[in-house]
């Protein structure tokens, strides 16, 4: 009697030694996948610039323009990878731009006093500038400038950086960022790539703009609001033309933007301006 109780005892351990190894192994591993299956993938960690990025909101809620553009500057600068960068950029890209195309004169900004026999060529000549960008900064509504009138100019150093990957052309203006662009359209062997693109450098050839008719305008001409823009480079295959918006009318080889988007990088790039295409 004793000698079975002793046998049962040790089956039972054996085999409960057994089913407590199987358990552990196979049966409480699968409980825990299917647990976790359940419960879905965790949520994202918190991003720690937002409340930063919601305060420079609230700036921009209160229209304090100056305060707003220095707080998005800090903000890209301590989060540059931040879920928030590029809404970040185009919130800057477009106040840098208000300010950058209006009379406000600014500690970048030079004044330029009119003189006997200046003309919006001359001034531009002086001040390293263009007569297109010294009409639109100062919101000027004729040509002719009048002796003695104050003339604000914005500094003019811009190269642009393209981004295959990112479609996005992006303008600087004297190594600081300035605004970006989607890019709506670009050459096939560009949209086909996988690897990384090899860095080109180039820059601006020429500029120029057609009215509706075709026929080539300047920003003095009555045609010219509403004219199509392209800015040529000289990297080849990759000139910046305005996507039409005529849906029939088929897309270019080139970097196509908006229409609103190349009349201001129009207005903005200048001839010889550095370009980047990676």
């Amino acid at each position: 009697m004793v000698k079975a109780l002793i046998i049962l005892l040790l089956t039972v351990a054996v085999f409960g030694s057994a089913s407590y190894v199987t358990y552990e192994l196979y049966v409480k591993p699968e409980r825990a996948l299917r647990a976790e299956k359940q419960r879905g993938p965790p949520p994202p960690p918190l991003d720690p610039s937002l409340p930063e990025f919601a305060t420079c909101l609230d700036l921009k809620k209160k229209g304090d323009t100056a305060a707003t553009r220095a707080a998005l500057i800090s903000f890209l600068d301590h989060y540059p990878r931040s879920t928030k960068a590029d809404e970040a950029r185009d919130i800057l890209g477009g106040i840098n731009v208000s300010l950058f195309l209006s009379p406000v004169l600014s500690p970048d900004k030079q004044t330029y006093i009119v003189a006997k026999n200046d003309v919006l060529n001359r001034v531009a000549m002086r001040t390293r500038s263009t007569p297109e960008l010294i009409y639109r900064s100062n919101k000027l509504t004729r040509h002719i400038l009048q002796i003695n009138q104050k003339l604000v100019i914005p500094p003019a150093d811009f190269f642009a950086v393209v981004s295959i990957r990112e479609k996005k052309l992006t303008l600087f203006n004297a190594k600081h960022f300035f605004k970006q662009y989607p890019i709506l359209s670009m050459p096939a062997r560009d949209r086909a790539q996988t690897a990384p693109v090899p860095k080109r450098v180039g820059k601006v050839v020429s500029k120029f703009a057609t009215d509706t008719a075709g026929n080539r305008v300047t920003f003095q001409d009555k045609t010219y609001a509403g004219a199509s823009h392209e800015i040529t480079l000289s990297i080849p295959g990759h000139s910046l033309y305005a996507v039409p918006t005529d849906a029939k009318t088929p897309a270019r080889n080139g970097l196509g933007l908006s229409p609103e988007d190349m009349e201001e990088i129009a207005v903005l790039l200048k001839k010889n301006d550095p370009v980047t295409i990676e």
